[in-house]
């Protein structure tokens, strides 16, 4: 169609082309108002309807996981949200989302212009997320002996106790002891728990029993004595050569604290929530679970419920260092704040944990040997998705946790982390072309989150001289630790368990 203003007429001349006359194509000529020669008959079109978009980054999410709603429209002077948001809304834009509750979420967004209203709305399905929340008991917490051991003036009472409630992979009972401040049973005092080493071991698909170095099924799976738990870790971490050694416990129990010392009998870096021991031959009868996790809480609750205590540390060594940061997680969960952890010489790295121990397995100097497999049996004996989760040091630190100050100590001769100890361990590929040591890099990510976290409250201690848990042994590193317990002290911090 064409058109033009005739000034003669004070017509619209429109001319159709298509019309058919006869056998040809002619024009239609049809004079309407169109100014200057009479008045108009004009009617305006109305105000267009407002168009929106509402959409969602997800169909469907756990809680408490953020996502996103992302809005437009047009022919739109306002907007407004309803349903499972509120509050009025610019005419486009995004907002991120997190809710605690499950169930169908319904967001509905209403805009409004000259002509008139529209509403849209989407459903987002909020499911229930993992169980985060440790259970346990101490019901079946029972006091077995009482010692009383002296050094010089000093004596300390050590109070022995069973959990019946937690067998150990093989057998056995989950143990633990409280010993009291030196010659002053009974008053309140700072609590430091101490988790000792032990590597970690599974058993494979055939039964077979895959672990650390030369350590067997038998080596922790079976209940931990009273005579172990004094011998094997409270004296020979503080004691050389009938003389006191200069080590982090030591100074704690020298400063006064209370010490709760927990035994690890299911082989599981005191990390297990009662998931079935897959794979365990049970010997003994019975299904076993791994418990670690739930007996080391279970020890310090009735810890705490028993004796006054005022601030709280979790201290870890090797495979205890995972169980530290563990626990300060579980407890975390639940609105409880352990005072600090200091974790020496392990701590779950992903994705460079398992490249490190790909590159190294069976090769001597490595802790671990041929025909283990740490990313499938490794893992799957815990039952539980901590990578999944994002329970692992740096990706809680990147995620802004700040609750609960944590020590992490690496030595760069430490063959857990590929270490130069004896010089037997070349640098691995990825490590070489980084710069960095083994060590250095396997650790890599978690000191960096640590640097871009503002005001970081944690510490990451590399040293380049330091081996497998220095905090055990007379090492400088003893004197970091005391820094690190001193500042947090320094910031008053409150009671952990009022």
């Amino acid at each position: 169609m064409n058109a033009k203003c005739d000034s003669e007429t004070g017509g619209l001349l429109k001319y159709f082309k298509g019309i058919t006359l006869l056998n040809g194509v002619g024009f239609l000529l049809l004079v309407i108002g169109c100014g200057g020669g009479g008045a108009a008959n004009t009617t305006s079109p109305p105000p267009a309807l407002p168009v929106l978009s509402l959409s969602s980054s997800q169909e469907q999410v756990q809680v408490n996981t953020e996502f996103v709603l992302t809005w437009s429209s047009s022919n739109a002077t306002s907007c407004s949200a309803s349903g499972d948001w509120s509050g009025n809304k610019t005419l486009s834009g995004d907002e991120k989302i997190s809710e605690e509750v499950a169930g169908t979420k319904i967001y509905s967004l209403s805009c409004s212009g000259a002509g008139g209203e529209q509403s849209m709305s989407i459903e987002v399905e909020i499911t229930p997320g993992p169980n985060l929340i440790v259970s346990r008991t101490t019901a079946q917490i029972t006091p077995v002996e009482s010692r009383t051991l002296t050094l010089g003036v000093d004596s300390w009472v050590l109070n022995f106790y069973r959990n019946d409630a937690y067998t150990c992979g093989l057998s056995g009972n989950y143990t633990f002891f409280v010993m009291e401040p030196a010659n002053n049973s009974g008053a309140e005092a700072p609590l430091w728990a101490y988790l000792h080493g032990g590597g970690y071991g599974w058993f494979d698909e055939d039964q077979v029993y895959q672990a650390v170095k030369t350590q067997t099924q038998d080596t922790f799976n079976h209940e931990e004595t009273f005579d172990d738990l004094i011998d094997n870790h409270l004296l020979y971490n503080t004691m050389s050569n009938d003389e006191v050694m200069d080590s982090t416990l030591t100074r704690r129990m020298q400063e006064g604290y209370r010490v709760l010392l927990v035994s690890m009998c299911d082989h599981d870096n005191y990390a297990g929530r009662g998931a079935p021991y897959l794979n365990n031959p049970n010997p003994n009868g019975g299904e076993r679970q791994v418990n670690g996790l739930q007996a080391t809480m279970a020890a310090m609750d009735y810890t705490v419920a028993n004796y006054p205590s005022t601030h709280v540390f979790a201290h870890g060594t090797s495979a205890g260092s995972l169980g530290v940061f563990a626990m300060s997680q579980a407890y975390a969960e639940e609105g409880t704040y352990l005072t600090a952890i200091v974790a020496d010489s392990w701590a779950f790295t992903p994705p460079r944990i398992f490249d490190m121990f790909d590159a190294l397995v069976g090769e001597e100097g490595y802790v671990f040997n041929a025909g283990s497999h740490l990313r499938t049996d490794g893992m799957d004996k815990l039952g539980y998705d901590y990578l999944g989760l994002g329970i692992y040091p740096e990706a809680v630190i990147e995620g802004g946790f700040v609750e609960v100050p944590s020590m992490y100590i690496v030595g760069e001769k430490d063959p857990g982390c590929g270490g130069y100890r004896g010089g037997i361990l070349s640098t691995i590929p990825q490590a070489a072309a980084a710069g960095l040591s083994n060590c250095g890099w396997m650790y890599d990510d978690l000191r960096d989150a640590i640097d871009n976290q503002p005001n970081s409250p944690h510490v990451f201690d590399l040293s380049p001289t330091g081996d497998h848990v220095e905090t055990n042994r007379e090492n400088p590193v003893n004197n970091r630790v005391d820094n690190f317990v001193n500042g947090v002290l320094a910031t008053i911090p409150p009671h952990v368990f009022p």
